[in-house]
């Protein structure tokens, strides 16, 4: 399955999945403000790597700068439209989710009510590209259902064409406890959602 945008190259089942699925419709801005200081500065570090090549490549950030917030950070790889792989997770989003998600497929995560749509919108992020800023809700393994915000971003393919997306998540409050679940469980509830405009434009 071939999403890389910078080749032009996708199969009639990915077609078929851009057609059949929406992205998360809301609004986009290019200029993005951002209260956490983690997104402010992850976003600026994008901006100064991006270059003739549209997309930076991971190791091309500028990790000084990201270094106090690298255990808050993730990196993944969209590996089929149903399929977003965690290739990397910091210890903190670990420690909030109450499990290593490493080599698992967020998408499986997901609540079923959104995850096609969420898997459209990784979707529209690598193939635009564009980036998206959100909040929502999360169950962790132990039970704690509490708010989260994330920064969306993609980075350069890898030499065979697979996205990648990088992510930099940050708590919110605590809501309640409920039963634990088997694995963590994402985005339950979303309650914000923003496009982020990387000078190709948004879907909406």
């Amino acid at each position: 399955m071939e999403y890389a945008h910078l080749t032009g190259k996708r199969d009639a089942a990915f077609q078929a999945f851009m057609t059949e699925y929406a992205p998360y419709e809301a609004g986009s801005t290019s200029t993005p403000s951002f209260d956490t200081p983690s997104f402010r500065i992850l976003m600026e570090c994008w901006r100064e790597s991006a270059g003739g090549d549209i997309l930076p490549e991971g190791r091309e950030l500028q990790l000084s700068k990201l270094a106090p917030w690298m255990p808050d950070m993730s990196k993944l790889t969209l590996e089929g439209p149903f399929e977003i792989r965690y290739r990397l997770v910091g210890t903190r989003a670990c420690e909030r989710l109450g499990m290593d998600p490493t080599g698992k497929n967020l998408y499986e995560m997901m609540d079923p009510s959104i995850r096609d749509t969420i898997a459209r919108s990784f979707a529209e992020t690598v193939t635009r590209p564009c980036g998206f800023y959100g909040r929502y809700e999360n169950v962790n393994k132990s039970g704690r259902h509490s708010a989260i915000q994330s920064l969306y971003l993609p980075l350069k393919p890898l030499p065979d064409g697979t996205p990648k997306v990088i992510g930099m998540h940050a708590p919110g409050e605590m809501i309640d406890y409920k039963s634990p679940p088997e694995s963590a469980a994402i985005a339950t509830a979303i309650t914000e959602f923003t496009w982020i405009d990387l000078g190709f434009g948004t879907p909406y």
